[in-house]
């Protein structure tokens, strides 16, 4: 059964995977195709090999978003028009990639649901059977996801943050001090971590930190609130704005930021970016990339807050206690609300 379960969760980080590549590929490669197909057979696979809750809601979840971003049986009329100048040329690959989206791009809107359907089936075969279970799983899939964004929070702040403060005081020291030292201004040292490399690295590691605790700082509630009008809200209400809120404005947002981020560091991978200063640092990329890479931590904090959400709203009581982290407010506590259903209490 351990086997089974370990080789489920694989299929879902394929899957995973699978939505990432499938968000940031071109709508005119050829490769979204296969690409779909590998996400849904991994996730069935998932479903089926009862994998991690947790990591089969993530990879499904972002599986739809990827497949909604990237709208893989239309084109713009600008991307067709492309197509057709570069079949025009004797481009057989362009040629049979035009033919496709001609012959699915009138029946796209059908695609779009049925796939919809075929993940929302999925994630209620992957989770459970039984109701009971289904939300046990549900709220497992959520804590296994924040437990996740914890670990990568608190280890990217206490590294990173480590890092940031040895470089700000060896900026500070070099400068003040060990600038003036002719011997030391001469070694191979001090050449590579000049002022300017270090003061760069500074505000590197400071974006860095930041991206990488965002979810983490989703998950602890930690970021603004308006809590004005947020406390004068039922537990419920608070629950549902949490929830919308999470689907569709944070999720799809860094949809968006995700699929911008990506394409900005590959094109400075392309062209070699470096810093603007000559003494600067190279590979100007990588702090790009972890624009992406930030926000993708925060989707998925969504994701694990909106399943706490559904947990709440439509779970059984019995779970509500373990899943009503976000219908209080922290600086005025909602009184203590009865939830249970009229039929339930006269059961």
């Amino acid at each position: 059964m351990a086997i089974r379960e370990l080789t489920g969760t694989a299929l879902a980080v394929l899957a995973l995977a699978a939505a990432f590549w499938l968000s940031v590929l071109p709508a005119s490669s050829n490769e979204i195709l296969p690409t779909l197909a590998v996400l849904i057979g991994s996730l069935i696979g998932a479903a089926v090999l009862q994998g991690n809750p947790g990591t089969i809601a993530a990879a499904t979840v972002l599986g739809w978003f990827g497949i909604m971003f990237a709208q893989p049986f239309s084109l713009s009329t600008r991307e067709f028009n492309g197509l057709r100048r570069q079949a025009g040329r004797d481009d057989q690959e362009a040629a049979d990639l035009l033919a496709y989206y001609e012959a699915l791009s009138p029946f796209a809107i059908y695609l779009m649901f049925a796939l919809t359907a075929l993940l929302l089936a999925i994630l209620i075969f992957g989770m459970a059977r039984g109701r009971l279970l289904f939300f046990q799983n549900m709220l497992a899939a959520s804590d296994g996801l924040a437990k996740f964004l914890n670990r990568v929070g608190v280890t990217s702040a206490v590294v990173l943050f480590s890092v940031l403060i040895f470089a700000i005081m060896y900026d500070v020291t070099q400068r003040q001090y060990l600038g003036f030292n002719s011997e030391w201004t001469n070694t191979e040292w001090y050449k590579f971590f000049s002022s300017t490399r270090v003061q760069e690295m500074e505000w590197h590691l400071h974006a860095a930190l930041f991206l990488m605790v965002l979810g983490y700082g989703y998950i602890q509630d930690a970021h603004v609130r308006i809590e004005l009008v947020r406390d004068t809200m039922k537990p419920r209400t608070r629950v549902w704005i949490e929830f919308f809120g999470a689907i569709l404005f944070m999720v799809p947002y860094c949809y968006v930021v995700m699929n911008y981020g990506i394409e900005n560091a590959m094109r400075s991978w392309t062209i070699g970016e470096s810093s603007a200063a000559t003494t600067g640092l190279p590979n100007r990329f990588i702090i790009k990339a972890m624009l992406p890479f930030g926000f993708a931590l925060i989707a998925l904090a969504g994701m694990s807050v909106a399943l706490k959400c559904v947990v709440y709203l439509f779970g059984p009581p019995s779970l509500r206690g373990k899943s009503n982290y976000y219908a209080h407010s922290h600086q005025n506590p909602a009184p203590a609300e009865d939830d249970t259903p009229a039929d339930t209490k006269h059961a």
